[in-house]
């Protein structure tokens, strides 16, 4: 069983407390003599950006998992009210047994079985065959799934039991933190779906876990570079009948800026099993997912009940939401913790920001803390760092970087950037060439907080001499800039999970690819030892420590600007008997359970 760590516990402690507050109909109420315009048992959820897939392999935005978590199903995944991995396409956690024999001798084997009644949609049964093909797609070094072979690096070989083809056993080569919720959160593909050619039949896992080695064998096999193009493709990722799974719900279409729509299955193979399995739960008919970036556009949608429930409402906007009868007659407003961090990244290989002195003076650019409280009405604790503040590693003794132009100035002059034509500017020689400080900002056209805190951003600069240029974005956009490098300052967030962090996918080096995380390119030896040194360290108090000195190496090269981490702003209709949770988005869809909601 996968124990709760004692930074779980104080976010769940809050969440309890939070919930204790919310007496509300939402969450247990009753939603008497409203005349709801509604009434069918359908949830009408607001995605704030356009998906990029719905390939649960490649995919790497929030919003996507949103839709991808009803069509596919993990071995296991984290119920959002105890935010503890809890049995899902498997029956129960993993048998963990450490190796002491060759050739895996100091690894784990972690063993694993799926429900007997598990099946595809053609009825075929889902097996640890499926498993180790949806491993092996990941491993193929041409499968655009580089953020996600970060986690699985350690993995030697799958073995299926040859007399029950449902249970199967991981292999791992060597120990690691995430080994165990790494693996047992694995989402599961089927492989004659993704894989009609059996492209990647004649290979076993094994030939593919040793990235130099998996590079060899697509130089020298043309199918695993024709099974990665097909993979990769659209059709896998947006076309009915290839986007298949073995959860609740069926994609029936989607509509390029407007919405995705599931439905129901009949006679789910899981149907059975909700009693004992709360990951399991699927009770609405329909999904209508509606993309809905402009926020004027979502609250007109939220007053005219277009739309059950929405997150990510502006900090600004929800405080007015509370005061507004109409919505609170209808929707329960909710603000629970949430495991996320925002922060404006910047592009460690511009010429102009390859200078960490350069990078920090901007940091001294950003008055935070009048963002949290002007821009972002208190809903949000100040972070320095690249991991949660509830983390029980995270570095509370990193001070706050103070808003301080003075200061930025004179880290500027260091560097070398001066005003020398006296335009206001401050300006360098770089490459033979007079270049003044002039950074060009990305934002997300959808969001009001965005255009505000950079507008907040571009005035701070002045003061010494940084001219920012804001140019908004639709999200895809912004995203495909931010992944091709071709960008110079952009603001987004991370979300986290409640478990261990392994920093690789966002820091090191090797994930400076375009489907890797690392999207500010940061590349640094010394940091790249101590993420290496974390993912293997299990006793805590010594991970602890290794976390602590990675914290205070990222600190002083600031490859970003961390701003906070905020309460979540949530709406959702008193149709449905629901709950908000810690775990993004705030809300889960297939939990949503329509009341009596009859006018008395």
């Amino acid at each position: 069983m996968i124990k709760i760590s004692p930074a779980v516990l104080l976010l769940m402690l809050s969440f309890f407390l939070w919930r204790c507050q919310d007496s509300s109909p939402a969450s247990g109420g009753q939603a008497s003599g409203v005349d709801f315009k509604r009434k069918d048992n359908v949830v009408y959820a607001r995605l704030p950006a356009e998906p990029d897939r719905l390939n649960p392999i490649l995919a790497a935005s929030t919003y996507a998992r949103v839709v991808n978590e009803q069509l596919f199903l993990n071995l296991l995944h984290f119920n959002p009210t105890t935010l503890e991995l809890e049995p899902q396409l498997a029956k129960a956690p993993p048998v963990v047994k450490e190796i002491t024999e060759a050739p895996n001798a100091g690894g784990v084997a972690y063993t694993f079985e799926i429900h007997e009644t598990a099946v595809w949609d053609d009825g075929s049964p889902i097996t640890g065959h499926d498993l180790a093909f949806t491993l092996k797609a990941i491993l193929n070094p041409k499968v655009n799934a580089a953020h996600y072979r970060a986690y699985l690096e350690f993995i030697s070989e799958v073995e299926v039991n040859a007399d029950n083809p449902k249970a199967f056993t991981v292999y791992a080569n060597k120990k690691y933190i995430l080994g165990e919720p790494a693996i047992s959160n694995m989402t599961v593909l089927p492989a004659h779906i993704y894989d009609p050619e059996g492209l990647l039949s004649p290979y076993r896992v094994a030939d593919l876990s040793d990235p130099e080695a998996a590079a060899r064998l697509v130089e020298s096999d043309p199918g695993l570079q024709a099974f990665a193009d097909a993979f990769n493709s659209p059709k896998y990722s947006r076309e009915k009948g290839f986007v298949s799974g073995s959860g609740p719900y069926t994609f029936e279409g989607w509509e390029t800026g407007q919405k995705i729509e599931l439905s129901r299955k009949t006679d789910w193979w899981g149907d059975e099993l909700q009693a004992d399995y709360a990951m399991l739960s699927a009770a609405p008919e329909r999904l209508v997912f509606t993309i809905i970036p402009d926020q004027t556009a979502m609250l007109a949608a939220l007053k005219d009940e277009q739309i059950d429930v929405t997150s990510q409402i502006d900090a600004e906007d929800f405080v007015g939401l509370r005061d507004n009868e109409l919505v609170s007659n209808r929707y329960e407003l909710h603000t629970p913790p949430a495991l996320v961090y925002y922060f404006i990244g910047l592009n460690n290989k511009s010429p102009k920001l390859a200078d960490k002195r350069v990078r920090r003076a901007l940091a001294h650019l950003l008055d935070v803390d009048e963002l949290i409280n002007t821009l972002y009405n208190g809903l949000a604790t100040r972070t320095v760092g690249p991991f949660h503040p509830t983390k029980p590693y995270y570095h509370d003794e990193l001070p706050p970087i103070p808003f301080d132009p003075e200061q930025a100035r004179s880290l500027l002059a260091e560097a070398g950037w001066e005003d020398t034509n006296g335009n206001g500017i401050v300006d360098k020689n770089l490459n033979g060439v007079l270049t003044e400080l002039e950074l060009d900002y990305i934002i997300s056209s959808a969001s009001k907080f965005a255009n505000n805190q950079a507008l907040l951003f571009q005035d701070n600069a002045k003061r010494a001499g940084v001219s920012i240029n804001i140019e908004p974005k639709e999200f895809t956009v912004l995203i495909d800039q931010v992944k091709k490098r071709d960008y110079e300052i952009y603001s987004s967030g991370w979300g986290q999970a409640p478990i261990p962090d392994d920093p690789k996918q966002l820091w090191h080096s090797e994930s400076d690819t375009p489907s890797g995380g690392n999207r500010v390119s940061f590349r640094n030896e010394e940091a790249d030892r101590l993420i290496e040194a974390i993912q293997v360290t299990l006793d805590e108090q010594k991970r602890r420590e290794l976390y602590l000195e990675f914290q205070e190496l990222i600190y002083e090269e600031q490859p970003y600007i961390f701003l906070f981490s905020p309460l979540e702003r949530i709406a959702i209709s008193k149709r449905f008997e629901a709950m908000a949770s810690a775990r993004r988005p705030g809300f889960f869809v297939q939990d949503f359970v329509l009341r009596d909601v009859a006018p008395q």
